[in-house]
């Protein structure tokens, strides 16, 4: 019952709505005999439709879920290769700069002791030269 209910809901939900089905009414005949529905029976015609109508309705809903789970996950997974994709390109950026700036590092400490040098050079031929006038 379930995949009927599954199978006429799928093909309700993709075609346009189908019109509501003529409910019996009380005073139309039905079968052979041709009396009247008794309250009894039409309440239950009307309970069987009630029902088929709240099962396609569910069936629909569950195919609903089931497509919005699908979509969930599809969405997920997106997600998490997007956030490893930029976590290694994050890394790769990172160390590059890293090694970029410890040469950096490397070079001013190398310039620094340079220049200390060439000051104490200065300083020493400053001095010579003080002296030289001195004399």
């Amino acid at each position: 019952m379930a995949s009927k209910a599954k199978k006429s809901a799928a093909s309700r939900a993709s075609s346009t709505p189908r019109p509501e089905t003529p409910q019996p009414t009380p005073s139309s005949s039905q079968g052979k005999s041709g009396s009247p529905l008794s309250p009894t029976r039409y309440g239950r015609l009307q309970e069987k439709a009630d029902l088929q109508n709240l099962n396609d309705r569910l069936a629909i809903y569950i195919d609903k879920v089931r497509f919005l789970e699908t979509e969930n996950s599809r969405l997920t997974r997106e997600v998490r290769t997007s956030q490893e994709s930029v976590t290694r390109e994050v890394t790769n950026v990172k160390s590059l700069y890293e090694s970029e700036i410890s040469e950096a590092r490397k070079l001013l400490d190398q310039i620094s002791r340079e220049k200390a040098k060439i000051e104490l050079e200065v300083r020493k031929l400053s001095k010579d030269a003080d002296e030289l006038k001195k004399r």
